[in-house]
């Protein structure tokens, strides 16, 4: 249960309108594996970036998880002040609620990348189960052209200081792999049918994947794990 939080009152946008209208315009279409959950259905057309953060916007995912089932709910509860070995760094504050616990994630917007700084997990009693800081960063997104085109790889090498309730602390380097696999990919889930980007994202340490779909003025849509993990969008507030 990874995903993705103080409090503050203004709606920022992060970059682009979330605007109904004109498709994509990224870079290079085309797909290398086919649409997940493709209906044929007419996909709507959205425009702005992949990963819209603005604070009080939220994401309901439905979630199966091996054949255990529940939703997971992502906000954008405010910006902040990154603190750590970010101090000085504005960043955006999500939180995701699972049945019996809560994760925190600090996510830089830079330009066209979006930047995972910093995350921990919770307990139902809101205890620090875990606590990661990646310097520079773990990538969520990249809208950088030569990163849109669908065959694209590139690599990311960063280091992650860990903490744990139950074990001494940890630093590791760590390599994240990165595949475009479609771009203008058609995907339905249960919030509607769209364009989305396609990547594909391999842990160098384990061999482990995970693969995204991101939608413009939307977010991510669907995400699912080499292991079964699958999450899909069922309703976004407020619509874009």
């Amino acid at each position: 249960m990874r995903g993705l939080v103080k409090t503050l009152g203004a709606t920022l946008l992060v970059s682009g309108a979330l605007l109904a209208g004109c498709g994509g315009g990224s870079s290079g279409g085309g797909s290398l594996n086919g649409g997940a959950g493709n209906s044929g259905a007419t996909p709507q057309m959205t425009s702005g970036p992949y990963e819209p953060l603005a604070v009080g916007v939220s994401w309901t995912y439905h979630v199966n998880d091996q054949g255990v089932k529940y939703d997971k709910v992502s906000t954008v509860q405010g910006t902040e002040d990154a603190g750590g070995p970010n101090a000085g760094t504005t960043v955006f504050h999500l939180i995701d609620t699972f049945p019996s616990d809560t994760q925190n994630t600090w996510y830089q917007v830079d330009g066209t990348v979006v930047k995972r700084l910093h995350d921990n997990d919770l307990d139902s009693s809101g205890k620090v189960k875990t606590d990661d800081w990646y310097a520079p960063y773990r990538l969520r997104v990249d809208e950088t052209p030569e990163h849109l085109v669908a065959g694209a790889t590139w690599t990311l090498t960063f280091t992650d200081s860990h903490t744990s309730a139950t074990k001494p602390p940890t630093m590791t380097s760590k390599t994240d792999t990165w595949r475009v696999d479609g771009v203008d990919e058609p995907i339905t889930v249960p919030y509607g049918t769209f364009l989305s980007l396609h990547l594909t994202r391999t842990d160098s340490s384990d061999g482990g994947t995970k693969s995204f779909w991101f939608v413009r003025g939307v977010g991510k849509v669907r995400e699912q794990t080499g292991n079964g993990h699958i999450e899909e969008l069922a309703n976004r507030t407020p619509a874009p």
